[in-house]
């Protein structure tokens, strides 16, 4: 399975360009939603980010997962860790989310330099 995170992640950012050029005002919008939503409240954002890669497995979302995956990095959270709490995913969304988690591990290699088993 071919899958390269940086790429995905680059061509994603310059495609957002397009859009925040297109239609600055709603963008903005989006963008302070998102970090007024991911802001440490009640749940430490470092949390808010472990529920986002979950999410992001579970909605099989490929450029969600390495943008969550980097801040989950960020925030210190472990491979294993990682790992572990997206088999939540898989037990939502059945058995074709692992090939999502597989990019999960992909991401978190590529992203951190960490090797697989």
């Amino acid at each position: 399975m071919e899958y390269d995170t940086l790429k995905t992640l680059k061509e994603f950012n310059e495609l957002m360009t397009g859009i925040r050029k297109a239609i600055p005002d709603e963008y903005d919008v989006f963008i302070k939603e998102k970090d007024r939503v991911m802001k440490s409240g009640k749940l430490p954002d470092r949390v808010k980010w472990l529920l986002l890669l979950v999410a992001s497995a579970t909605e099989k979302c490929p450029v969600c997962i390495p943008r969550a995956v980097r801040h989950c990095l960020e925030a210190g959270w472990t491979r294993e860790e990682m790992l572990e709490a997206c088999m939540v995913a898989v037990l939502i969304g059945g058995s074709s989310v692992m090939t999502y988690v597989t990019l999960v591990d992909k991401a978190i290699q590529d992203l951190s330099g960490q090797s697989g088993p």
